[in-house]
């Protein structure tokens, strides 16, 4: 009886593990963003699986990110250009990489690594 109780422990994590790495995130990937501690009528992001935009001051200025899938929830994204007289941080043709973390259909968590800066932050889905 014990071993198997200890059986069905073992699958059960195993399922619980597997369904956690098995993460869809291109599902919810796509549509318009904001950063959680941004107010959306600053910053907005305007996401497909192949480009992402971020547009600024009520949208007047964009940057524009290619984007290269490594996996199913890390992805690369390649600086591309903006219209903004303020240059961006990132140079063109610079890239960084970000892995998904946790997504749903509202929100996002996930960690951006550029140059030698590493962070986490959240994004909620505003469309």
């Amino acid at each position: 009886m014990k071993k198997i109780l200890l059986l069905l422990l073992l699958v059960f994590i195993s399922m619980i593990s597997f369904s956690w790495t098995d993460n869809d995130c291109k599902k919810y990937f796509k549509g318009k963003w904001k950063y959680k501690n941004i107010p959306k009528d600053s910053i907005y992001v305007m996401r497909t699986l192949e480009k992402q935009i971020e547009y600024n001051t009520k949208g007047k200025y964009y940057y524009e990110f290619k984007i290269k899938w490594l996996n199913n929830c890390k992805y690369q994204l390649t600086y591309l250009g903006t219209n903004s007289p303020h240059p961006a941080v990132i140079k063109i043709g610079e890239s960084l990489s970000v892995e998904i973390l946790n997504i749903g259909q509202t929100q996002m968590i996930y960690k951006t690594i550029f140059r030698d800066l590493q962070e986490t932050d959240e994004m909620e889905k505003i469309e």
